[in-house]
């Protein structure tokens, strides 16, 4: 059995469920017996509606994928029972899609990009200490696996949860009760810069302070937002041009970022693209090229996959063989 929440923060990163925690408390109690937990960011300029419904897609059509590969796979390696969690934090300047004021939603970037890791700091620290915790203090605990899944500046958010969760100076039980687990993060298009999980950046703690923890990024070169407006967006916060700021979902980290985990591995994902490709791979940080899917034209077709005419393919997610990846990277099948 399987189980999924929808958490909502305010503008600051502030949960407004109040029983959220005693709720997850009783979620990671007998008789779920979850072994998995997920949660999943969107990112920026999604409204309630759209959130949802992308939630509803993606989550449904990743585990239709799982369900068909059931049957070829190790149950012993597959999720006994999950629990999902999707977090809405107000990425538009209107939760209300035909409000006036979104007609300038394209000049939100610096703010939706601090709310991001605002979101992190309060709303994702918050479910990372309360799943770590309630897991660990469960009479027969059965939780294994805990999955960060973040699109764009949702990757900003489920990354710098962990981040915060290291520099907890009062309580570092939640901390040690989460290296208890196998810890995924997910990173699809990215849209933070190259170098920040170096060591002394913005979310350079996670690579030493999470041994378990290993890492999936996506990048494309049809990406149209984070490889044309994303450095524009940033040189305009920088002295000089000359030290042209990446997003990590348009080149993938930087050598120093990737030497701190181990180095980086890389891939090509096309359309014939098979699990097995990533599912006895043991490098901490694997890097995907999606770009031959987002060229594939008899694909996109297929799946009614049209660019958006601002950020390109930033948001073409709804892949099968993305969906292939994530499974093989997950779970080694």
């Amino acid at each position: 059995m399987s189980h999924f929440f929808v958490v909502a923060t305010n503008e600051n990163g502030i949960i407004t469920d109040e029983y959220l925690a005693s709720d997850l408390k009783r979620a990671l109690a007998q008789p779920f017996d979850f072994s998995d937990v997920f949660i999943y960011s969107h990112g920026w300029w999604n409204s309630p509606n759209r959130a949802t419904q992308d939630y509803n897609r993606f989550t449904i059509e990743f585990a239709q994928a799982m369900r068909l590969l059931a049957a070829a796979a190790p149950a012993s390696k597959l999720p006994k029972a999950s629990l999902g969690i999707g977090l809405y934090w107000p990425s538009m300047l209107s939760a209300d899609p035909a409000a006036f004021s979104n007609n300038f939603q394209a000049a939100s970037f610096y703010t939706m990009e601090k709310r991001a890791d605002a979101v992190g700091e309060h709303a994702g620290y918050f479910l990372l200490k309360s799943i770590a915790l309630a897991a660990a203090g469960a009479s027969k605990p059965t939780l294994t696996r805990l999955h960060l899944i973040g699109h764009s500046f949702g990757c900003k958010v489920v990354t710098n949860a962990l981040q915060w969760l290291t520099e907890d100076k009062r309580d570092n039980s939640a901390l040690a009760a989460l290296n208890q687990l196998t810890l995924n993060l997910v990173l699809i298009q990215a849209a933070f810069d190259e170098d920040h999980l170096e060591k002394g950046d913005e979310y350079g703690d996670i690579a030493a302070k999470y041994d378990k923890l290993r890492v999936l990024a996506t990048i494309s070169k049809e990406d149209v937002a984070l490889q044309t407006w994303y450095p524009r967006a940033q040189s305009a916060k920088i002295i000089t041009l000359l030290d042209e700021r990446n997003a990590l979902g348009a080149v993938g980290p930087t050598p120093k970022a990737a030497k701190q985990f181990g180095g980086r591995k890389d891939l090509s994902v096309d359309a014939s693209f098979q699990r097995s490709t990533v599912a006895n791979l043991k490098d901490r940080f694997l890097v995907a090229d999606i770009t031959s899917l987002h060229r594939d034209k008899k694909l996109l077709q297929a799946l009614d996959a049209q660019p958006d005419s601002f950020s390109g393919h930033h948001s073409t997610i709804f892949l099968p063989q993305l969906y292939d990846l994530m499974a093989g990277f997950l779970f080694g099948v």
